[in-house]
């Protein structure tokens, strides 16, 4: 694939250029603001749709039997990075629509928070593309901070800018510990060139990396044990920011670990597998738990969400191309739950209808579209059968099978289980045709347009089970070393 520098960085320049056009539309803004807050809205999803249709272009001309590798100095553009070319800005896309009513949380700062998107999306092509360690953090880095400066949009009290420097400190923190793992990775295997780390015996140094290395990407999600940070930020904080920074953050996390640890470290189970599982099933085990002692909707919704992006890390033990495919598909089921989310949750928070038990009850009678898409949405959580997460949960415990670590698929039956009985819960409630209430307005054009979309790609995504195990496979990453 014979593309210029310009070519194969225009799409990470187009979302660039819109952080620009964004910021300075909130710059020029009046002191009301409605017509620029209106055009930043129309202006991010047009450069996310440019930049996707970019990407698209290079998927046409790049999947021939040849791998279509460019290297850049420290990126890398191949099959793996050109997925998240194309799944970071339309997940982006999808979170401007169905936030878009929420957005007046916000205030006066809407420009700025589709700057600061766009900035986010621009740093998952980056991680995605990243050929060595300095530019993998650089690109997570970008995703995590804007989205964590983000929350302090909403300018109410002084308790709220607090809770603000609470998350850009817990972010920093965290970016500081991916660092220091990638320190003692750099130094284990003399090399920060990615292809240049071969696969590093077990060693306790490579376990203490490996475990840097995924509480400081994965942290950021919520896997243990910072479950409760992540699951209570959306109850302090403005709602778009919180599940936009996690749904683009479980994008850059997973092209993270994937080009660290089977990618660079090859599929053979040494130090990092072991660290990896045991994460994986701490989180898998108490985020479930957690959320069925809940008696709100959204802090439930926000652990079987961190529950979810636990199998990620599932999936990271299978071994080679199987287990990277397992991962793509998970990700891509988990972005349209996490936009679903924020449009139904956001509709109770505008309405203050509240999200308890009871007013939750009789929602499928007193609001039906509303109630309707909750209730797919919490099967999908819950991993019911026929929806894609069902199969991706499948794929995962398949995937741990095969590595020989048959311990880990039984605590993610066990989760499932669990995670299926909280979702059954509220089910019954929503579907309770006899109970009272007040009903929820109908969203706007934008968010309808977006919960649309979301709510296909909850159930479509099972019809198309076939081709998108088909694009995962030859987007997936063979390792680097090993097998």
């Amino acid at each position: 694939m014979n593309l210029s520098f310009l070519q194969d960085f225009s799409t990470l320049g187009v979302l660039l250029l819109g952080a620009v056009v964004c910021a300075a539309l909130e710059v020029l803004q009046d002191a009301g603001g409605a017509r620029e807050r209106h055009l930043s809205r129309w202006a991010a999803l047009a450069f996310l749709l440019l930049a996707f249709l970019v990407s698209i272009g290079f998927w046409r001309s790049s999947l021939g039997p040849a791998p279509p590798d460019v290297e850049h100095g420290s990126f890398l553009i191949d099959r793996f990075a050109l997925f998240f070319y194309a799944a970071g800005p339309a997940a982006a896309a999808a979170i401007v629509l169905c936030g878009a009513d929420l957005e007046a949380e916000l205030e006066l700062h809407q420009p700025m928070y589709h700057a600061l998107l766009l900035v986010a999306t621009a740093g998952v092509v980056l991680t995605a593309s990243a050929a060595d360690l300095g530019s993998l953090l650089v690109g997570l880095a970008l995703v995590a901070l804007p989205m964590a400066m983000a929350q302090g949009l909403r300018k109410i009290d002084a308790a709220g800018l607090r809770r603000t420097a609470r998350s850009v400190t817990v972010t920093g923190s965290l970016l500081a510990a991916f660092a220091a793992g990638e320190a003692i990775l750099a130094g284990l295997g003399h090399a920060t060139q990615l292809t240049r780390l071969q696969a590093l015996p077990p060693s306790a140094l490579l376990a203490v990396a490996a475990l840097l290395l995924v509480v400081g990407s994965a942290g950021q999600l919520g896997v243990f044990p910072l479950t409760r940070w992540r699951a209570g930020q959306g109850e302090a904080t403005p709602l778009a920011p919180a599940l936009a920074g996690l749904a683009l953050l479980s994008l850059a996390v997973a092209a993270a670990l994937l080009r660290l640890l089977p990618g660079a470290l090859g599929s053979q189970p040494g130090g990092w597998t072991l660290t990896v599982s045991a994460i994986a099933a701490a989180t898998l085990l108490i985020a479930p738990v957690l959320a069925w002692r809940q008696r709100r909707l959204l802090p439930a919704v926000a652990y079987l969400l961190v529950a979810q992006a636990a199998l990620v890390l599932v999936g990271l033990v299978g071994p080679g191309r199987p287990g990277t495919a397992a991962v793509l598909y998970l990700i891509l089921g988990l972005v349209p739950m996490v936009t679903a989310a924020l449009a139904i949750l956001g509709a109770m928070r505008l309405a203050e209808s509240g999200d308890g038990l009871s007013a939750i009850r009789g929602l499928a009678a007193r609001s039906p579209l509303q109630g309707g898409l909750l209730a797919l949405l919490l099967a999908a959580l819950g991993g019911l059968p026929p929806l894609a997460s069902f199969f991706a949960r499948l794929l995962v415990v398949e995937t741990s099978l095969q590595a020989g670590l048959g311990w880990l698929a039984a605590v993610a039956v066990l989760a499932a289980i669990v995670s299926a009985a909280v979702a059954l819960r509220w089910l019954l409630a929503i579907l309770d045709l006899h109970a009272e209430g007040p009903q929820l307005d109908r969203p706007g054009r934008a968010t309808l347009l977006g919960l649309a979309l979301s709510a296909a790609a909850l159930a479509g995504f099972t019809v198309a089970l076939g081709p998108l195990m088909g694009i995962a496979a030859r987007a997936a990453l063979a390792p680097l070393a090993g097998p």
